[in-house]
C-alpha cells in the first residue's frame, strides 16, 4: 500500500505512518511495532518459543523509545526517571503516565515486569495500533479458538523486515530505532527471523550484540538503552530457566 511511508519514502527516514483520518491519534511507527512485525508470521502467530518473551521485549522497546526521545533515562543505579513531558503519541503518553504514577524511581527490571498491565498490555496495545492501520487483521473464528492477527499489508510489513535484516547483514547505516530492534532480537529469540540465512547468522548475531554500541546515539542515551536491553535479557533468561 502506497499509503505507508515504509513504501513511499526512504527507509532511513520512514518514521510516521500515513494513517486513515479515523485514527488520527496514532502517529508514529514505534520500535515496538517494528519488533512485533519482525516476530509475527504471515498468519499472525508468534514462534512458540519466543511468545512470552516477546511481550517483555515490547515493553522494553517502549521504554527505549522514550529514552531515545529524551523523555526518560535509566540512572546508573538502575532506577527509572522521567526527564520531560510525555510525548504526543497516546501510547507513549500512557507509558509515561504509568511510570510517573506508579513506577518512577523503581529499578528497571521491576518497571519492565510491572508496566504492561498498567497500560492495557504492551502486545495488545501494539496490535491495536497495527490493526487500526490495516497492517494486521483481527480474526476470531470462534470463542474456543484464540484471536489471530494475520498480516494484511504484506508489503508494509516486509519493508520493516527488509530494513532490519539489511541492518543485521551489515554494511549500511543503521538508525537508532532499528538498532534497538536488532539488540532485542537476541533475548526475544528472534535471531532466526532477523537473520534467516544460516550461513550469515553468526555474523548477524555479533552485530545484534553490538547494535547499541554502534548506533548513532548520545552516550547517556546509549547507556540507558543498553540497560533496558540487558534488563529484558535478564528477565528472558529467568523465564527460560523457570521453564
Amino acid at each position: 500500500m502506497a499509503d505507508h511511508p515504509f513504501l513511499a519514502g526512504s527507509r532511513a527516514v520512514a518514521s510516521v505512518w500515513r494513517r486513515p483520518r479515523r485514527m488520527a491519534s496514532v502517529t508514529a511507527v514505534l520500535i515496538a511495532e517494528m519488533l512485533l512485525l519482525c516476530a509475527t508470521t504471515d498468519g499472525g502467530r508468534l514462534p512458540a518459543a519466543s511468545r512470552p518473551i516477546v511481550r517483555i521485549g515490547l515493553t522494553g522497546a517502549l521504554l527505549a523509545e522514550l529514552a531515545i526521545g529524551g523523555s526518560l533515562t535509566i540512572e546508573r543505579g538502575g532506577g527509572v526517571r522521567l526527564l520531560a513531558a510525555a510525548p504526543d503519541d497516546p501510547l507513549l503518553a500512557d507509558v509515561c503516565a504509568a511510570v510517573r504514577g506508579h513506577l518512577a524511581g523503581k529499578r528497571l527490571g521491576r518497571v519492565i515486569s510491572a508496566l504492561s498491565p498498567r497500560i492495557g498490555g504492551s502486545r495488545e496495545r501494539i496490535i491495536d495500533r497495527l490493526v487500526s492501520e490495516g497492517v494486521l487483521g483481527r480474526d476470531r473464528p470462534s470463542s474456543r479458538r484464540p484471536t489471530r492477527h494475520p498480516v494484511i499489508d504484506v508489503a508494509a510489513r516486509q519493508q520493516v523486515v527488509d530494513e532490519v535484516r539489511a541492518a543485521a547483514g551489515g554494511g549500511i547505516p543503521v538508525r537508532p530505532e532499528v538498532a534497538v530492534v536488532l539488540a532485542l532480537a537476541l533475548p526475544c529469540r528472534l535471531a532466526r527471523r532477523v537473520a534467516p540465512s544460516r550461513g550469515t547468522r553468526s555474523a548477524a548475531r555479533r552485530r545484534m550484540k553490538r547494535a547499541i554500541a554502534d548506533a548513532p546515539l548520545a552516550p547517556d542515551v546509549a547507556r540507558s538503552v543498553d540497560q533496558i536491553v540487558s534488563a529484558v535479557a535478564e528477565i528472558a533468561a529467568a523465564m527460560a530457566s523457570a521453564g
